[in-house]
């Protein structure tokens, strides 16, 4: 009868220990995945870090306040309106073009220097995407009861709590596979040189402050999601400066997202077209015609107008060097009309530049001798008395011929 007992017991521990085991077993898999060892197959991190736990929060924006509105305007660059310096005298703006590949639509920004040429701020635009769905991206996130749940958030719940929430210290179930997704999205949406990470105070935009080859400057990428769309762009601001810090605090309250709009575009030109010309050849026409340009970058004619009428103002070597390096990229050509646009510093710039101007001289030469009436041969005396001799035997002959006989 003992014996019987016995194994009753056992049978008894080890159905209870088997049913601990179970029932524990998801627990202490979260708690080695949040901790980011024993990866297996249905959940696994490229790279784990510690900052894709806890957001760590961001500074407070500083109040802004414009004492000169009139020296600004609003430009859309591609699909990120900014406002920009029109005749601002102690900002100098310079197109940023980043061409991937030739193929490729080019990335646009705006960099911002102060009358010593030096840059403290600078606005760089990202194409839109859409935000992907991860719901599928772990083998564990396809099991039909987690899948479900996972499903249960919309997008702009997840996208808040992607920069809110704190994983970790869960025992509810559906809580630790909520942890687990934030975890594997934050690894993939956030930059590999990330240093911190929140929501802006209006709760919309989101911030990523990355870490920064330069130490004088900050780094900060910008998102918003819009109806499953993400925008963003980068803003690079100089710690020290209070210029800099400003125009920080502007563009980070100021800045909106949009869609390209070629009626824009055609807008934006027509504005161009009523600025006096002292205004289309400085920086303000380029704005115009460098915003207009970014809502269609295969507009080859306004680029060619941006670089014809720069060519024509004063002080604008950085803004064309700018559009040379693109276009030459791009196209093999600087489209360049004027010898005297200052000195560049790119070499191959300059060469480019000067075989376009010599080909533009020869072809003219060329058009010109073609155009031209060739000159009278040069007769010796001989020849000038033959020539006479001959042309006076032609008049008797013609007035013979019209004598009239009665």
């Amino acid at each position: 009868m003992r014996w019987i007992l016995g194994i009753l017991l056992l049978s008894a521990a080890a159905f209870w220990g088997g049913y601990s085991y179970v029932k524990n077993y998801p627990a202490k898999k979260y708690a080695q995945w949040v901790k980011g060892q024993n990866f297996d197959h249905y959940y696994s991190l490229n790279q784990f870090k510690q900052l894709y736990l806890v957001p760590t929060g961001i500074d407070e924006i500083p109040p802004y306040q414009e004492d000169y509105t009139q020296l600004w305007k609003e430009f859309p660059i591609g699909n990120t309106i900014v406002p920009l310096p029109t005749r601002h005298p102690l900002l100098q703006s310079v197109p940023i073009i980043d061409l991937p590949s030739k193929i490729a639509k080019p990335n646009l920004g705006i960099t911002f220097l102060q009358p010593n040429g030096r840059e403290i701020s600078r606005v760089y635009t990202l194409p839109q995407r859409l935000y992907q769905d991860h719901s599928l991206a772990q083998e564990l996130f396809k099991l039909p009861y987690i899948k479900n749940r996972l499903r249960k958030k919309t997008i702009d719940e997840l996208w808040v709590d992607l920069f809110s929430y704190k994983v970790g210290d869960k025992t509810r179930i559906d809580d630790m596979i909520y942890d687990l997704y934030i975890l594997h999205i934050r690894s993939k949406i956030l930059p590999p040189e990330t240093l911190r990470y929140g929501l802006m105070n209006d709760q919309k935009l989101a911030m990523i402050e990355l870490s920064s080859k330069d130490k004088d400057y900050k780094v900060e990428l910008v998102l918003i999601q819009k109806s499953g769309n993400i925008f963003s762009y980068v803003l690079r601001t100089e710690k020290s400066n209070s210029e800099s810090l400003k125009l920080r605090s502007k563009f980070l309250r100021s800045i909106s997202f949009g869609q390209k709009d070629e009626a824009i575009s055609r807008i934006l030109y027509t504005e161009f077209k009523q600025l006096n010309y002292a205004r289309q050849v400085d920086q303000e026409g380029m704005l115009y015609l460098f915003s207009a340009w970014s809502q269609n970058t295969d507009s080859l004619e306004l680029l060619k107008e941006m670089i014809y009428y720069l060519e024509r103002g004063q002080q604008t070597k950085k803004q064309l060097g700018a559009l040379y390096r693109y276009s030459f990229k791009k196209y093999g050509k600087t489209f360049t009309s004027r010898k005297d646009v200052g000195d560049l510093e790119d070499p191959e710039l300059i060469l480019q530049r000067n075989i376009e101007l010599e080909e533009k001289e020869n072809y003219k030469k060329a058009e010109q001798a073609q155009n031209q009436v060739p000159e009278a041969p040069v007769l010796t005396p001989d020849e000038k008395m033959n020539l006479y001799l001959k042309k006076a035997k032609e008049q008797r002959a013609k007035e013979a011929e019209s004598m009239t006989i009665h």
